[in-house]
């Protein structure tokens, strides 16, 4: 009876010490979310200031914005789903953010993004060539197999230079051109272009500053429609 016993329980000892639950009676295993195979897949996934700072160094750090040329910075867009505004926080939210739950209704929701420096000619949509090896490692990073599910706002900045109209205009058209880059590397993720023209600068002090000129990759909750809604009032889209 006991030989029975354990020769019936073989097969679940066996998976569990695998990691893996095997339940009887179906024939799906469980497995857990696979693990970012790269720092800025980690990055992007969860932006905590821990794991952004690990793409400094790594192959993939010339991609991003650094204040001190050892720390990783990205910011926290706090959205207004009443007003329709957005302001940007350098610090990260104190808590990170669930994302398989909804958001508020209304109220304010404050979502992690991270800032990645890519270039434009003056009053150009097109991503210069020079740029291209960044977008590689974007492409290379949300193909991670830790962000299967995971949808992204592309959201293009410019500084201030010009009307508030042609610069929303100006943004979400390099928004799109990034979107464009992304799929066309088989990025399959959904990617939803936004742009915030001058309305979120990063340097308050110089709205004329060309670090205002960025794309900004924030991870959208599992339920985004009024968080995008939001980000699309920002220029009255």
């Amino acid at each position: 009876m006991r030989l029975a016993l354990a020769l019936a329980l073989m097969p679940v000892m066996a998976l569990a010490q695998s990691g893996e639950i095997f339940i009887p009676g179906q024939t799906d295993v469980f497995q857990p979310p696979a693990a970012p195979q790269s720092a800025l897949a980690a990055c992007l996934s969860e932006p905590t200031a821990a794991n952004c700072a690990a793409v400094q160094g790594s192959a993939e750090g010339m991609a991003f914005e650094s204040v001190t040329g050892s720390a990783i910075q990205f910011e926290t867009l706090v959205l207004d789903l009443d007003d329709g505004a957005v302001t940007a926080q350098p610090a990260p939210p104190p808590q990170t953010p669930d994302y398989t739950a909804p958001p508020p209704s209304h109220g304010k929701v404050a979502l992690p993004a991270v800032a990645v420096t890519i270039e434009f000619d003056y009053d150009s949509a097109q991503v210069r060539a020079d740029q291209i090896g960044k977008v590689v490692s974007l492409i290379n990073a949300f193909q991670d197999p830790a962000l299967a599910g995971a949808a992204f706002a592309i959201i293009g900045h410019t500084d201030a230079v010009g009307s508030e109209g042609y610069n929303c205009d100006l943004s979400r058209r390099r928004a799109a051109s990034v979107t464009a880059a992304l799929t066309g590397g088989y990025v399959t993720l959904p990617l939803y272009p936004v742009g915030f023209g001058e309305h979120v600068l990063k340097n308050t002090y110089d709205p004329r500053a060309a670090e205002n000129r960025r794309v900004t990759f924030m991870r959208l909750p599992a339920y985004p429609e009024q968080v995008l809604a939001t980000a699309g009032a920002v220029c009255g889209y």
